[in-house]
Parts: C-alpha cells; structure tokens; sequence
C-alpha cells in the first residue's frame, strides 16, 4: 500500500496457497486373523477368535510405507492440529487486513482531494501575483506622469485638469492597493489552515499506512511458513498407515 504523499513499497495481501487438505481418519480395518476348525462342540460362548489390530492411514487413505510408530503418530497429530489451528487464525486475520486495506485506500483519496484544494489556492495566489504586477505597472506609470508634470511647471485650465485626473487615479490606486492587500492576507490565513490541516492527516495516514503494511507483511510471513509446514507434513505424514489402537491410546492420553 502507498503512502501519502510519497511512495513507499507495498504490502500485498498473500492468500494462503491452499486450505489444509487433512482428510478424515480413512478407517479400513484388516481381516480378522483366521480361527480354527470348528469342533464338534459348540465352543463355549467366553471364547472369541483373536483379531488384529486395525491399520487405517493418514489423508486419503492410499497408504504406502513403514508404518507410523506411536511417536511417529503422535507427532503427526499434533503437527495436524497445529497446522489447522495456525491456518484458521491466518484467515480470520486476511478479512481485517483487507477491510482495513479498503479504510485506507479511501482515507488516501480524501488527502489527495485536500491536496488538490491546495493546488486550488495555488492557483489563486498565481492570479493574484498577477494582478499585484499589473498594480505595480500602473502606479510606475503614474508616478512617471506625475514627475514629468511637476518638472513642466504648467499651469492654467488645462494643468488643473491633469493634475485632478491624476489625484483620481492615484486615489484608485490607493483603493486597490487596499483591496489586493486584503485578498493577499485572506489567501495566505485560509491556505495556511488548509495546509496545515493536510500535513496533520498526511502524517497520521502515512503511519497508518507504515503500520499495516509492517502488520501485513508479518501476516504474509506467517502464512508463507504454514504452507511450508503443510507441505512438509504431506510428506511426512500423509499417507502414513498407522495402527488404530496407536491412535486410541494417544488419544486417551488427552
């Protein structure tokens, strides 16, 4: 995610590979071992032809290997657990990130449409800059008239007349003088508030920003290490046949 104003390296949101594809124990039970012959007697009703132990497996149950040992088995339960557990609170955490992600996209634009307001005044200053250089010509113009008519010491009619056009413009000078002056400082108060305005949010989003992207790379971290480990316990344990009263046990231990 960007910055406001400048650029900084984004943090991209990193889905999980694949949900962990840890099927239901496959319960296959074996043969029950053959007994012998029937005797003429009915056997006693006590008597029970010995069995032996049921071998189910891991993930989808196409077995192939040494079996697992008890420590073997136990180990692979809990990696199991673990995993799941792991990648159930990844997700939980990928729709704040995102949502959040959302938040501040839009409080991004908000602060490029305050900058833009800025640019506004920007521009206004521009044109005022403009209309005080025109000012500036005017009163040279002026002063230059007024030289040049104190210096030919006319008089009469027609000297009045001059010099009470020039008192005219003069005194219009003075007025938008005034009013330039006025224009200059309501521009200056006003802009001033709005960029400091903008520099407030600017910073407090820009820590925003730093913040989540730091919290999603973590995340992005975290969920590349769990898909490593639920790889790693596909080769491991996957497949793995196991003996049922292993299982048992282990889970009594509980």
């Amino acid at each position: 995610m960007r910055r406001t104003p400048a650029a900084s390296t984004a943090g991209v949101l990193i889905a999980l590979m694949a949900s962990l594809p840890l099927s239901a124990w496959a319960q296959t039970t074996a043969k029950p071992a053959a007994g012998k012959p029937a005797a003429a007697k009915p056997a006693p009703a006590t008597a029970a032809a010995p069995t032996a132990a049921k071998a189910n497996a891991l993930g989808s149950g196409a077995a192939e290997g040494p079996l697992l040992t008890r420590d073997e088995l136990r180990a692979c339960l809990k990696q199991e657990e673990s995993i799941r557990s792991r990648i159930a609170e990844l997700e939980a955490q990928r729709d704040p990130l995102s949502a959040e992600k959302a938040v501040i996209g839009t409080e991004q634009q908000a602060v490029r449409d305050e900058r833009a307001k800025i640019e506004e005044f920007r521009k206004v200053a521009d044109e005022l800059g403009v209309r005080f250089k025109a000012y500036g010509t005017r009163v040279e113009a002026l002063n230059a008239r007024v030289a040049e008519f104190n210096a030919s010491n006319r008089t009469g009619a027609s000297a009045e007349r001059q010099r009470a056009e020039m008192n005219t413009e003069q005194a219009a000078l003075v007025a938008e003088r005034a009013t330039l002056e006025a224009e200059r400082q309501r521009l200056a108060t006003q802009s001033e508030e709005i960029i400091r305005a903008y520099n407030a949010k600017a910073g407090a989003l820009d820590l925003r920003v730093t913040d989540w992207n730091e919290r999603n790379a973590k995340w992005a971290d975290r969920s590349k290490a769990a898909e490593s480990d639920r790889k790693l316990w596909l080769s491991s344990c996957s497949d793995r046949r196991y003996r049922e009263d292993d299982e048992i046990a282990i889970r009594k231990e509980k």
